[in-house]
């Protein structure tokens, strides 16, 4: 978005549940010239770390959020200047009055105001008067990040936290420190982050907890990130919330294993791609979906539930940077080999945080594999709002029962999480025991 020669550099939105986004580094410093489409700086989504390239070419004149700084999608960060063109004026944080005018009044004033549409609907939603604050943006324009320093400081202090970031004083709040009597190396004397830190010797993450831990004696405490604490918040809201119900079987997994010795040199050679179980698993699994749509829906706000057209499989990683599900998309109208490929690519990706947020959304079941660390069976949460989770432990010889006769034999067993507003018992095991018939018999594939 542009306000005279100034371009707005605003949060994007990364993703369909993505509210808010969190400032990890700017990888150009203001004064340096940008090309359009150059990755400017990296943030973090609720589900990921997220390059963000400058949406034209020019200087990169003035920066607002600080690494580390949440900000609603919408809100501006920065500004882009014409190659030439001067810089913006310093930053003026303005106050709210505490005698507020009323909402129609409050209005009335704010529809007269120069303001970016995000700022408008910030105001509008927490009663705030725009015409009460000075704008920062081009021409005077109230931007977002005006309303959200105005929302933050009151007339007494608004001296002293002007020249305080909003990290620095939530670190200051953890630490309890006083960021008035700290020195600060930031714009104009400003108070950052690192100048709290430097007074402890201690850093501190990026994402403070609201309120101070004291940890027991003989314990360390680590602030969870974003992504630990979105993980964390949504696993519990599926437990209370879908009421799940679990189903097992154990798969004899003879002509599995051979069927991946036979092809395993084969697609190496001809294809360069190395075919693993969970390679497997997803065809087999996209293969017997459509025969249960029931399995592709999930449930609606307590009204219904919607029911998607193709087999969208999430896997789940572990990473560096915690758990995520990557999604292979339409794994139903895919080839063993493209699986691998993407299955590959989504897992170095994963590793190296380089995913995008769009390839973690729209799954509609999840395949977790602990059998790789020696898992027997385990019971998965439901990955929300995915209404089935499919756990896979190792394969291993274990007693199989064959023609009357017992013997050593590879089994496989699985465990099929569900959510019970969107299907019954019945439904659940005739997808789970057709699932388990083609896993025992894999040249049904072919009929």
């Amino acid at each position: 978005m542009s306000a005279g020669l100034m371009t707005e550099i605003v949060m994007p939105r990364m993703g369909l549940t993505m509210e808010e986004g969190t400032i990890l580094a700017w990888l150009k410093q203001p004064g340096e010239l940008v090309q359009a489409g150059e990755i400017l700086l990296e943030i973090e989504t609720d589900k990921a770390s997220v390059e963000i390239e400058a949406p034209t070419s020019g200087v990169l004149s003035q920066v607002i959020g600080q690494p580390g700084e949440v900000f609603p999608i919408g809100a501006v960060i920065g500004y882009l200047a014409p190659e030439g063109v001067q810089a913006t004026q310093p930053i003026k944080t303005v106050t709210l009055d505490d005698h507020q005018e009323k909402p129609s009044i409050i209005k009335e004033y704010s529809d007269k105001v120069r303001a970016s549409p995000a700022a408008r609907h910030l105001a509008r939603t927490q009663g705030i008067n725009l015409s009460q604050i000075q704008g920062s943006g081009p021409s005077g324009r109230v931007v977002a990040w005006n309303v959200r320093q105005a929302m933050q400081q009151s007339p007494i202090h608004a001296a002293a936290e002007s020249k305080v970031s909003p990290l620095a004083q939530r670190v200051a709040g953890t630490l309890g420190i006083d960021p008035s009597l700290v020195s600060g190396s930031g714009p104009g004397g400003r108070v950052m982050r690192k100048d709290i830190e430097s007074t402890t010797g201690h850093p501190t993450s990026h994402r403070e907890e609201k309120k101070s831990v004291l940890p027991l004696p003989g314990t360390d405490f680590y602030p969870a990130t974003r992504q630990q604490q979105i993980m964390a918040e949504r696993m519990v809201s599926s437990f209370r919330q879908a009421p799940h119900f679990y189903l097992h079987v154990e798969v004899d997994a003879r002509r599995l294993t051979a069927l991946r010795h036979n092809l395993l040199p084969i697609l190496e050679k001809r294809f360069d791609v190395h075919l693993t179980f969970t390679d497997l698993l997803v065809k087999f699994l996209a293969l017997t979906l459509p025969k249960h749509p029931r399995l592709l829906a999930q449930w609606v706000d307590e009204k219904g539930y919607q029911q998607f057209q193709h087999a969208n499989i999430g896997l789940a990683m572990d990473t560096p940077h915690g758990l995520i599900v990557p999604v292979i998309f339409n794994a139903d109208q895919l080839s063993l080999v493209e699986i691998a490929r993407q299955r590959t690519d989504l897992a170095s990706r994963a590793q190296n945080g380089k995913l995008t947020p769009h390839e973690l959304e729209l799954g509609v079941i999840t395949l977790t594999n602990l059998g790789m660390f020696g898992v027997d069976s385990f019971n998965a949460i439901l990955n929300p709002p995915q209404a089935a989770i499919l756990a896979v432990g190792r394969i291993k010889e274990r007693p199989l029962a064959v023609d009357g006769e017992l013997i050593a034999a590879p089994t496989l067993k699985l465990s099929l999480s569900v959510d019970h507003r969107v299907l019954d018992g019945a439904t659940a095991a005739r997808f789970l025991g057709e699932l388990a018939e083609l896993l025992e018999n894999p040249d049904l594939a072919l009929v």
